[in-house]
């Protein structure tokens, strides 16, 4: 028989050409892979702090379209108006109702809540009481709704068409917002619309009229038939 041909190996260079060709083609689907990755980290960073928008917007507006014509007394029992932007450290106060219940807690269904901007943390947070009529003992909570604000700014259309920065527009006495008997607090009415100017620092300006309508009564203590706070407040 005749001998079978002597079968040849891989030289050397063949071998270091054939690594360097699978190294080249790993690293750029490497690199195909991260960027890919990074793009996908980014599209839900951005969609984060979008849904972190659409969510502080609409509970704002929430607040306001439910906002009803009950003042309250805070720590001190002084008299407060439904509805204000007066209050030291606070944008906006208000009363509203459809304050969920599902535990069926002995409470109202109206919510005194605030809106306040803190400038050095550069965030928007709401803060809502357990009562209404607070006493000294009564303590807050706190939710943040959204970072990265630059500056928030709050007006009001009042009854003629006129915008104003402070509501209400006359604070009455030196000591408040009541006379002796806090007549002028129950009298003072809701503003016909709210606008919120929020600079985001990755969204630019955003702007949002709310309108009031008329002024709704002082409301029986019962949330509206759709009433949602929009948070698993307890």
């Amino acid at each position: 028989m005749r001998a079978s041909k002597r079968e040849h190996g891989f030289t050397l260079l063949e071998v270091l050409i054939a690594v360097f060709i699978t190294s080249m083609i790993s690293l750029g689907v490497w690199q195909v892979m991260n960027t890919l990755m990074a793009s996908r980290d980014g599209i839900e960073r951005v969609s984060g702090a979008f849904r972190d928008v659409q969510k502080t917007i609409s509970l704002f507006e929430r607040d306001l379209l439910q906002a009803v014509k009950r003042p309250v007394k805070d720590a001190y029992g002084e008299r407060l108006p439904a509805l204000t932007s007066r209050m030291s450290g606070a944008d906006l106060e208000l009363t509203r109702q459809g304050w969920r219940n599902p535990l069926g807690d002995k409470r109202s269904q109206l919510q005194r809540v605030a809106w306040e901007y803190q400038a050095i943390e550069e965030r928007l947070i709401r803060r809502y009481w357990p009562v209404l009529d607070r006493a000294q003992s009564t303590q807050s909570r706190e939710q943040a709704v959204l970072e990265n604000v630059g500056s928030v700014e709050v007006r009001f259309r009042d009854p003629n068409g006129q915008w104003l920065s402070e509501w209400p527009a006359d604070s009455g006495s030196s000591g408040g917002f009541a006379e002796a008997e806090g007549t002028d607090v129950l009298r003072m009415p809701l503003p016909r619309a709210v606008e919120v100017v929020i600079e985001h620092q990755r969204f630019g300006t955003l702007r949002r009229v709310v309108a009031l309508g008329e002024s709704m009564a002082l409301s029986s203590g019962r949330g509206a038939p759709n009433g949602d706070d929009g948070e698993s407040n307890e």
